[in-house]
């Protein structure tokens, strides 16, 4: 009976933390700025994307809002929930490896994998399709929408992960927004914050 209690608070306590760390903190539409003023918006968006040859890995960590720098000791981005009833889930994602990124008619395709893990797992997800859309002169979302990932053959779910884009630093290869990620399915997490990205040619480890 104890035992039972204690998956039960533990659960409760996860769940919360999942509601607390929610989409609310996720801005869908902030007004992109370019920090060294080498191009317009639009064009500083095709720079960092298309002028570095894929494939190349977008490396991501959690960040202050304040200084756009990595908070230290955070890893990447995160995401929080239950799988089935009792089982906390913390979805962990360090990076996206961008095997290919084409101009098509309306936004830049990409074809990507995810560099993550659930509770420490790495999920199976395969090639995932994704778009970066301007949809407006300053305004830029990275999305990767309603994929499928399996988890330790058991857990089935769909998953979105959108970056929207208030910086760009082209110089450094950096970029930096809002992010929200969910999950739905077997498994259930949802997390938003802030995050740094920074575009790498080789190393999907570099430590911001």
């Amino acid at each position: 009976m104890k035992k039972w209690i204690k998956h039960s608070l533990l659960s409760i306590g996860v769940i919360a933390l999942a509601s607390c760390s929610g989409t609310g903190r996720y801005i869908d539409g902030p007004v992109l700025r370019v920090q060294d003023a080498q191009a317009t918006p639009d064009e500083a968006v095709a720079k960092l994307f298309l002028g570095q040859a894929a494939p190349y890995t977008i490396v991501l960590c959690d960040a202050d809002k304040a200084t756009s720098d990595c908070k230290k000791g955070e890893g990447g981005l995160s995401a929080t929930g239950m799988g089935g009833i009792f089982l906390p889930l913390i979805m962990n994602l360090s990076g996206i490896e961008v095997d290919v990124a084409v101009l098509g008619k309306e936004a830049i395709d990409i074809k990507t994998r995810l560099v993550s893990t659930v509770s420490t797992i790495a999920p199976v997800c395969g090639n995932v399709d994704g778009l970066i859309i301007m949809r407006a002169p300053n305004i830029a979302n990275l999305e990767l929408t309603n994929f499928y990932c399996n988890w330790m053959a058991i857990g089935n779910v769909f998953a979105n992960i959108k970056l929207s884009i208030d910086g760009i630093h082209l110089d450094e290869r950096s970029f930096t927004g809002f992010y929200s990620i969910s999950l739905y399915g077997t498994g259930n997490a949802n997390g938003s914050g802030y995050y740094k990205a920074v575009i790498s040619p080789t190393n999907p480890t570099l430590n911001l």
